[in-house]
């Protein structure tokens, strides 16, 4: 029997996610997407307590995990360790899928040039009441688009000469040399995030900025850009700990 690297119990306030404690963080990552997906009617319009549990994680396991949920789950809190004692007689109970979608599939890529795209895979495509996301692994190479009629997130680097699009938020789980965009049907809301922050430009709605390799330090390049009053702030990006 395949190891279950990630288990999901329900909570009187939320949901509580056990951690498989020896697997590496690319395998949790992976598998908590999918968990995501394959248990979103669980998680209704969004808004819950999340715990994980059972794993030492660094602040960068952290910022991987926050990202994947944020993506997913924009109105939930997410926590680390076990929650709180709650007065109360509910019994957490482990949360099963349905058998009509034990064989659910992902979505299929649409038609819009991503099949082109032979060095991306897309992980997962989601639909939820709050959000839709999709997930990618791999790199967008120079000359190459990447686009997602929700929020993006790649787990993976962006090339100098490439872009990437999202109607949502966007979030590399890696580093970014092109061109990226979010928001781009006009939500002034939306933010991009990178672990390793050098773009050659960026466009948050129908703001755009430009960056030369002089704007970027050595330090801390893990990167969060929004808009206020048709202006782009980029700021450091810490996880909370």
């Amino acid at each position: 029997m395949e190891k279950e690297i990630i288990k999901l119990k329900g909570t009187i306030d939320g949901v509580k996610i056990y951690l498989d404690a020896e697997c590496s963080i690319s395998d949790i990552t992976a598998s908590l997407y999918e968990k995501l997906r394959q248990f979103r009617t669980f998680f209704g319009d969004g808004h819950c307590n999340i715990y994980f549990v059972e794993r030492a994680l660094t602040a960068s396991d952290k910022m991987r995990l926050e990202a994947i949920v944020t993506a997913m789950l924009p109105e939930c809190t997410i926590n680390y360790g076990e929650r709180k004692r709650i007065s109360s007689d509910y019994k957490e109970k482990t949360l099963r899928l349905p058998e009509e979608l034990k064989e659910e599939k992902p979505n299929e890529p649409s038609e819009n040039g991503e099949k082109s795209l032979e060095e991306i895979k897309e992980v997962v495509a989601s639909n939820f009441k709050s959000s839709r996301a999709r997930f990618y692994e791999g790199t967008v190479r120079s000359g190459r688009t990447l686009e997602s009629d929700g929020h993006l997130l790649l787990v993976g680097n962006v090339e100098e000469g490439a872009r990437i699009a999202a109607v949502g938020n966007v979030i590399v789980l890696g580093s970014v040399k092109g061109e990226v965009e979010a928001g781009c049907m006009g939500n002034d809301g939306a933010y991009i995030i990178a672990l390793d922050f050098e773009p050659s430009q960026i466009r948050i709605a129908k703001t755009r900025r430009v960056f030369e390799k002089s704007d970027f330090t050595k330090e801390n390049k893990q990167k969060k850009a929004y808009l206020i009053d048709n202006e782009i702030y980029i700021e450091d990006f810490l996880v909370k700990i």
